[in-house]
């Protein structure tokens, strides 16, 4: 499907939508080329691998994905900008949210890096791998689930993310999540253990937050250039000390994806360019608001064949 002019909205994607060579289609694109460049000299000399080559398994390492999909996410939003001009405002899921940023010129891709290291030291002490873990459920509402973990006990899973009205990510201790992942079988359309073991947008990440915040609070941040909606709340950012204080409260504050998107039809957008691999945030935004115009990060390369 390819682009024709007009308002839009730019999506970006978060941890767990990484696939592998999901950014080869635009090696060669003058923004691709440009940014690529400049990502490789602040992770080494891997980003391109990242998002060309690597293989699913190394993609998804636990060090690896936060930084990929927040390079990948604004280095895809460049390429958008240059084919289809100026957004009308942009919305990030998870870390998504950092990318977000980054693009809309707040901060630095060298800051951003440097916030995930700490934010990551600080997580692998306190979540060795498998001691936690993240579920979703389809078929039930955040009030509705938060009831039902009331009622059996469950107080230390807690509500993660909220991806549409009726699917909710779940976290917590994994003896715990699975002991809700069994006894919500047979009441929901779907539920699974996700392939992530750090409870992050929940209150187990607030010692992490607390650490890393300080030094955050002292990161050089400019007004964006493009509306940017909270991933906590949906309501819109337009300064650069407002983003970086987001960013503080979103890492230990559930992602409502339901928000986000009732944000930008606030602000009148309904045409969103989904830049997840998978266009996972496309169907979720679709869930959410129906009247909502989804084209899929192919559009990018489409456009230019």
């Amino acid at each position: 499907m390819i682009w024709d002019s007009g308002p839009y909205a730019i999506l970006m994607p978060g941890q767990l939508s990484e696939r592998p060579g999901m950014a080869l289609p635009l090696a060669g694109d003058e923004a691709f080329e440009r940014l690529a460049g400049g990502f490789d000299g602040l992770t080494g000399g891997r980003f391109r691998y990242w998002v060309t080559q690597a293989p699913a398994e190394e993609l998804g390492e636990r060090f690896i994905a936060p930084a990929a999909m927040v390079l990948y996410g604004a280095l895809c939003a460049e390429v958008a900008l240059s084919r289809f001009g100026p957004p009308e405002a942009v919305a990030g899921y998870s870390l998504g949210f950092y990318a977000a940023g980054l693009f809309a010129r707040c901060v630095k891709a060298s800051a951003v890096l440097e916030w995930l290291e700490r934010v990551n030291a600080a997580n692998g002490k306190d979540f060795p791998p498998g001691s936690f873990a993240l579920a979703s459920e389809t078929g039930l509402s955040r009030a509705e689930v938060e009831a039902l973990l009331d009622r059996w006990g469950l107080g230390e899973v807690a509500v993660a993310n909220v991806n549409n009205p009726k699917q909710v990510v779940f976290a917590g201790p994994r003896n715990a999540v699975e002991r809700a992942t069994e006894r919500l079988k047979g009441l929901v359309m779907d539920v699974r253990l996700l392939p992530l073991d750090v409870p992050l947008h929940t209150r187990y990440v607030e010692r992490a937050r607390s650490e890393a915040t300080p030094w955050w609070q002292g990161v050089p941040a400019a007004d964006p250039l493009w509306p940017i909606v909270s991933p906590r709340d949906g309501h819109v950012i337009h300064a650069g000390r407002e983003f970086r204080k987001e960013v503080a409260e979103a890492l230990s504050s559930p992602t409502n994806w339901v928000a986000a998107v009732a944000g930008l039809r606030a602000l009148g957008v309904r045409r969103l360019l989904d830049l997840s691999p998978g266009g996972e945030l496309g169907r979720m935004a679709r869930w959410t608001d129906r009247d909502m115009d989804i084209l899929p990060v192919s559009s990018l390369w489409e456009s230019n064949a």
